[in-house]
């Protein structure tokens, strides 16, 4: 079902705002924690509107839920392949094989990253064309359903997870740039696809719960790193649409005391804003959206630092260096 709301008047301009089709990416644990809850949601509302779920994590458990199951788990037969000949993949095969033997012993195959990001790196490039397919085949479902104009990537993890953390970030490379783009839509217009949404579960807190000195860490080092690699990528033009942030605590004092509830809130953020899209986009387009494309921003979450106005891409020479980060 499409839903479509008047045209919103803004002067001489008319902006009409249509509710699309979702791709819902769970990606590691708290994804798919955090999309089971939205499905539930979407049920008990009567499915008004399609959705595709995808799951994709390098621990398989709880994937056969999911509308698209792409099982990035490390098997006997992927590391030999990689260790005969790493290059063939790609940096990170290469760097686990030449110093990283150790995390991918016969006893711990198959049970997810354990909060490395590399194992997820690895698991990308050895499944890439896992991970095409099974995009591919998530969008050919969806049109299978009836005509649409557009398809929104809505995409849920965690901050702190081996997993959620590194595939939020190699995640953008199949859904923005073009090459792989092209490889997953496949004869269809890449323009269906809109920018991916993020909503994410930030895991301070839960780093802090951790019963060992060693979990909280590599925990946060995980959301360092996300956050980091997600400020570079918006300063270079490939970035989400919206990034939404669920903690465990704030400063009015709710607080979620596990991780699986602040999953179940995180999914049902989701939901709301996927039900309440055209209501959020009608005022976003003069808000939102207006600062991320006039104002200057670079993309680290620090509103007030902007490109100088002459360094600006619109306004600066096309072969100038982007300067240094200035007032």
């Amino acid at each position: 079902m499409e839903t479509t709301v008047a045209p919103v008047l803004n002067g001489s301009r008319t902006t009409e705002v249509t509710l699309p089709k979702y791709l819902l990416f769970a990606l590691g644990g708290a994804g798919k924690a955090s999309a089971s809850s939205a499905m539930r949601q979407h049920q008990a509302a009567g499915a008004p509107f399609p959705i595709h779920a995808i799951g994709l994590d390098t621990d398989p458990e709880g994937l056969e839920a999911f509308d698209t199951a792409i099982n990035l788990a490390l098997t006997h037969e992927s590391v030999h392949a990689m260790a005969s000949n790493p290059r063939r993949y790609g940096p990170a095969c290469q760097a686990l094989v030449q110093y990283h033997r150790h995390l991918v012993g016969s006893e711990t195959l198959g049970r997810g990253a354990r909060t490395h990001r590399l194992l997820t790196q690895v698991a990308f490039e050895l499944f890439e064309s896992r991970i095409v397919a099974g995009v591919r085949s998530a969008v050919h479902a969806l049109l299978r359903q009836g005509p649409f104009a557009r398809i929104q990537p809505v995409v849920l993890a965690s901050g702190g997870g081996g997993t959620g953390s590194t595939a939020t970030i190699l995640l953008l490379d199949y859904l923005l740039n073009p090459k792989r783009k092209n490889q997953v839509m496949l004869g269809l217009s890449p323009n269906l696809m809109d920018k991916p949404v993020l909503f994410l579960v930030d895991a301070y807190s839960h780093a802090l719960q951790q019963p060992n000195d060693i979990a909280p860490d590599w925990i946060l080092s995980n959301v360092y790193a996300m956050r980091t690699e997600l400020a570079k990528y918006e300063q270079d033009g490939v970035n989400y649409q919206y990034v939404f942030h669920l903690g465990l605590g704030n400063d009015a004092g709710a607080v979620f005391s596990t991780i699986e509830q602040v999953c179940e809130a995180n999914g049902l953020s989701a939901w709301e804003w996927m039900a309440n899209y055209v209501s959020f986009k009608s005022r976003a387009v003069d808000s939102l959206d207006f600062y991320a494309e006039m104002c200057r921003y670079q993309g680290d979450d620090v509103p007030e630092r902007f490109f100088p106005k002459d360094e600006w891409p619109p306004y600066a020479a096309a072969d100038r260096p982007v300067a240094e980060q200035g007032a």
